[in-house]
């Protein structure tokens, strides 16, 4: 393939052929774009050229060291062409689209033109003549044989019909496909696409702290109290394991209960204050175990299907030696508010944060890449870094560019909440999973706006969100009621709107929900004391939970964030939408936003996305309670009275006659 001259701000080629408004790609093939092992890609563009010529485009693809494997496109309408292929590997695959001038491709479409019109071909034969000696020239041994008898054809003046029919067959096409002649070639730019294992688009998230896993009130947990808590926690559905800062906890400026500075000899201290003497980030905190024993806790989670995530959290305790170390990577002189006997004071923090710039960069790459490279070496895939937006975003994009060609099954998180535009550059920059804004969406309106943003924007292409019901962090306001119906209606939206999603542990299963005055915190908040917890206490989001993630398990229509159609329902207070992994499984979750009142109405289902005609009978079969409704057509009734249950999980399945 001939390179042409690239205009690489637009990926539009200005020599024979334009190819333009690539799909997907991001920032004109600045960033990669996103998907899961085992999808199919496909790639569409806009090529065109000048005149009738007849065109041929193939998309070039391959996954790091590997040849350049092709695929074909095909021109769906309006000069749009569209391809697709496989990845089945982790890691990073280049495409690029090449299109050419055909001119075999344009002689079969005239000669094909004047056999439909019965108009004479014997002016179009000396060409067809050369553009097969052409073609022979590039031909296998095989087809080099097939081809020296097809010559002798377009030679014989007596045999013209034959040669005609020659060019229109799938043999003559089968040669103009395998042997193009692209001298009239254009070509895109390389773009990047970053393949992931399944865990990046399904799976349910448990977070806890490991020093609240013991049995005793007031001890501190260790890691073999963790891995008495795993049956439970792999029986309840989640295959992933959130574990905050698990390393030594610094002495200096200590925050007591609720992050007060009034300190009591049992208070632990946060552990986002990283470091003392016991080490850093690369050390475990002495009273959860040794190394061995975390090592331990990962090959048991493993049995059971369950993965350990971890924090990077580049916050550092006056005690850590890194501030010994290199006093310049810090600025110590910060201090914040706090208020005391009606006065606002200034105090200490107990942690610093890292200042990374042009003078320290490559020093704090190549620190934390060893960091995180000594986890890995223990067992750790997923690492959730926290507030990565406070440093830059090249600096991001190379590290993780550069971990992840040596560990491509490994999944860095952006753990904050912010801007849309920065959670964007942020997912861009390399970040495979990053936080949502799931928990600040409660209206309907609202809902469906947010899921359609995901689902069919561009952020499809490179945004993978995980919805939280709930983390250490965030006690949201529409969870402080404690009012279990609409603790129910969270999580159910949380796990059935994305395939990723995620409970702040005990906290929800247990409906803590007393909050810091005024704030979306928890009060009395286990970031800064070790909780006790009745790991054996059963409820009835305890029992929902299970039912609802071995659902997601047994439905594919589950396990997808971007298949979400949300449908029409007058009533503002009921959500309804339609969950279609177009392979038989269809799934239609309604919701009543309400938690307090009974509401109903019709529901719109959109009768074409689950295969049945306008007059159809059907069955809605809900998963969760197993009562089966006979449907019919697009427009049904529902009624959901929170105080009973305040959602329907239906499966779309065809009608056989009675319902027993």
């Amino acid at each position: 393939m001939d390179n042409q001259i690239e205009d690489s701000s637009s990926n539009l080629s200005h020599h024979f052929v334009i190819i333009e408004n690539i799909s997907p790609e991001n920032g004109f093939g600045q960033y990669a774009t996103k998907a899961i092992s085992g999808d199919f890609i496909t790639i569409q563009a806009d090529i065109l050229t000048h005149g009738n010529a007849a065109l041929a485009a193939r998309i070039f693809y391959k996954n790091r060291g590997d040849n350049w494997q092709k695929a074909y496109m095909k021109p769906i309408g309006n000069d749009r062409w569209e391809g697709q292929f496989q990845v089945l590997e982790t890691g990073r695959y280049t495409y690029k689209i090449a299109s050419w001038v055909d001119p075999v491709a344009t002689w079969q479409t005239e000669i094909n033109g004047r056999l439909q019109k019965y108009l004479p071909i014997a002016d179009l034969i000396p060409q067809g003549l050369k553009l097969l000696e052409q073609m022979s020239k590039l031909a296998s041994r095989d087809d080099k044989a097939l081809m020296k008898e097809a010559l002798r054809l377009f030679k014989d003046k007596n045999r013209e019909d034959e040669a005609g029919q020659l060019a229109g067959s799938f043999r003559f096409t089968e040669w103009l496909n395998r042997y193009p002649d692209e001298r009239l070639s254009s070509e895109t730019v390389e773009f990047s696409l970053l393949v992931y294992r399944k865990k990046l688009e399904f799976s349910a998230w448990y977070t806890m702290f490991p020093r609240s896993a013991s049995d005793d009130s007031g001890k501190h947990g260790t890691f073999a109290d963790v891995v008495k808590r795993l049956p439970r926690i792999a029986d309840l559905g989640f295959d992933v394991i959130h574990f905050p800062p698990i390393h030594p906890i610094g002495f200096q400026n200590k925050k007591g209960k609720n992050g007060g500075q009034k300190i009591e000899e049992s208070d632990p201290g946060s552990p986002f204050s990283i470091g003392n003497f016991n080490g850093g980030h690369e050390a475990i905190h002495p009273e959860l175990g040794s190394i061995v024993d975390f090592k331990n806790l990962i090959v048991e989670a493993e049995k059971l299907g369950v993965e350990i995530a971890m924090d990077l959290a580049l916050k550092f305790s006056a005690d850590h030696a890194w501030l010994a170390e290199y006093p310049e990577w810090f600025d110590k002189n910060g201090s914040e508010p706090f208020m005391s006997s009606g006065q606002l004071i200034s105090v200490q923090p107990d942690f610093y944060n890292i200042t990374i710039n042009e003078s320290n960069e490559k020093a704090v790459a190549q620190a934390l890449e060893e960091i995180i490279e000594l986890w890995i070496s223990r067992g750790i895939r997923i690492i959730r870094v926290v507030e990565p937006e406070r440093h830059p975003y090249y600096f991001w994009q190379k590290l993780i560019q550069n971990i992840t060609g040596r560990f491509p099954d490994l999944i860095f998180y952006a753990g904050t909440f912010k801007p849309p535009k920065v959670m964007n550059v942020l997912s861009k920059s390399g970040f495979a999973l990053s936080d949502s804004y799931f928990m600040w969406k409660n209206g309907k309106y609202e809902l469906e706006q947010y899921m359609n943003e995901l689902a069919y924007s561009t952020q499809k292409d490179f945004y993978k969100a995980i919805f939280w019901t709930n983390t250490p962090d965030i006690n949201p306001f529409n969870l402080q009621s404690g009012h279990e119906p609409q603790q129910l209606i969270r999580f159910f939206l949380a796990a059935t709107l994305s395939g990723c999603y995620g409970i702040y542990g005990p906290v929800f299963e247990q409906l803590i929900y007393e909050s810091f005055p005024g704030k979306e915190e928890y009060w009395n908040s286990e970031k800064f004391e070790i909780k006790h917890w009745d790991w054996e206490k059963d409820t009835k989001v305890h029992y929902l939970i299970k039912l609802i993630n071995k659902i997601r398990n047994e439905n594919p229509a589950l396990q997808k964030t971007n298949n979400v159609h949300t449908c029409f329902l007058e009533n503002d207070q009921i959500l309804a939408f339609l969950k279609n992994d177009f392979a038989g499984n269809k799934l239609l979750c309604v919701v009543n936003l309400d938690s307090y009142h009974r509401q109903s109405g019709m529901v719109q289902v959109p009768v074409h996305m689950i295969n049945k005609n306008h007059d159809e009978r059907f069955i809605a079969h809900d998963l969760i309670t197993d009562a089966r409704y006979e449907w019919i057509g697009e427009w049904n009734y529902v009624e959901l009275d929170p105080h009973i249950l305040p959602f329907h999980l239906l499966r779309i399945e065809d009608y056989h006659g009675e319902i027993y």
